[in-house]
């Protein structure tokens, strides 16, 4: 909640922001891709659906690349229950 106040108010005092990165949110399958903003003042960041055509409608992974994103997000969570067992 605070952060998005910081936000609104670096947008009202016409703070300029930059790309800090891009993630993928939403539900699994239907994960859209988020590009994440930071203000070039304060540092407030904020979230926002890339602009242009593709933004439109994201095509949902098809089911390899699906099955391949959850084999990968498993095998990294057995490795690190394993290390902090041991």
């Amino acid at each position: 909640m605070l952060q998005r106040l910081r936000a609104l108010w670096c947008e009202r005092h016409g703070h300029r922001y930059r790309e800090v990165g891009r993630i993928y949110s939403g539900p699994e399958g239907r994960a859209r891709e988020v590009v994440l903003e930071a203000c070039r003042v304060c540092g407030a960041q904020r979230d926002r659906s890339p602009s242009g055509e593709a933004a439109s409608e994201p095509a949902p992974l098809d089911e390899q690349a699906r099955l391949d994103f959850l084999a990968r997000a498993r095998r990294r969570a057995l490795r690190r229950a394993t290390r902090r067992r041991g």
